[in-house]
Parts: structure tokens; C-alpha cells; sequence
């Protein structure tokens, strides 16, 4: 089982988005792992179109169907563009921009979340 997968498919499940539709993912290409009340989830897709969209997400600890949300960024004609999208580090200090970049080199596995001492 792939829990992001699952947490990407059922986040967008209760929260459909309206720049695109789920049929429309043809691959997650990144992805940095959030957890229930503490970390927001964030993909880098791939669209059928061609084009690209960076989502980030939350929920509480009871899960998605309770208080959780989806964000959308602009959808974006290339990787890099929809990269300089994501922030450097998000409200935790997690290094997101920095951990889905070196996904894409394969620099580091894919779907993880490679933490640096500092990062809290």
C-alpha cells in the first residue's frame, strides 16, 4: 500500500479540485509525506494535458473526512515552474521545495521526506 496514494486520492475524493479532474493524474511524480494534525501532504503531478500541478493538503488526526483542505497551485506548463511554486519551507520548517527538487534528480527516494536537524 501506498499511504500517499491513498491520502492524494482521498483528499481530492472529498475535496475535488476545480483546475483539473483526479482521471486527469497520470503520475505523481514527488511527493513529501505530511501526517494527520501536524504536516500538510504535497504532490508534484503529472496531468494528461502535459502540464503540471503542485497540491498540498492537511487533515486533523480523526483524517480527511472530518476538517482537513486541498490546495491547487496555478497549473504550470513545466517541472520548474510548478516547483517554484512550492515554498522553501512550509510552516514547520520543512525544507518542502528542497525534498521534491532532489526527488525529481533522484537524489533522493522517491515519496519521502529527508529531515535535516534543524528542520524544527
Amino acid at each position: 500500500m501506498n499511504r500517499g496514494r491513498d491520502d492524494l486520492w482521498t483528499a481530492l475524493d472529498i475535496h475535488p479540485p476545480k483546475a483539473f479532474n483526479t482521471d486527469d493524474i497520470v503520475q505523481i511524480i514527488a511527493e513529501v509525506p505530511g501526517e494527520n494534525d501536524e504536516f500538510s501532504w504535497w504532490w508534484l503531478l503529472r496531468l494528461a494535458n502535459h502540464k503540471f500541478a503542485l497540491v498540498s493538503a492537511w487533515c486533523d488526526f480523526t483524517g480527511w473526512d472530518c476538517r482537513s483542505g486541498v490546495t491547487v497551485e496555478e497549473i504550470r506548463e513545466t517541472i520548474a515552474d510548478c516547483l517554484d511554486q512550492a515554498p522553501i519551507r512550509d510552516g514547520s520548517r520543512r525544507r518542502i521545495r528542497e525534498n521534491l527538487t532532489r526527488q525529481i534528480t533522484g537524489e533522493q527516494a522517491k515519496f519521502t521526506y529527508v529531515e535535516e536537524p534543524n528542520d524544527r
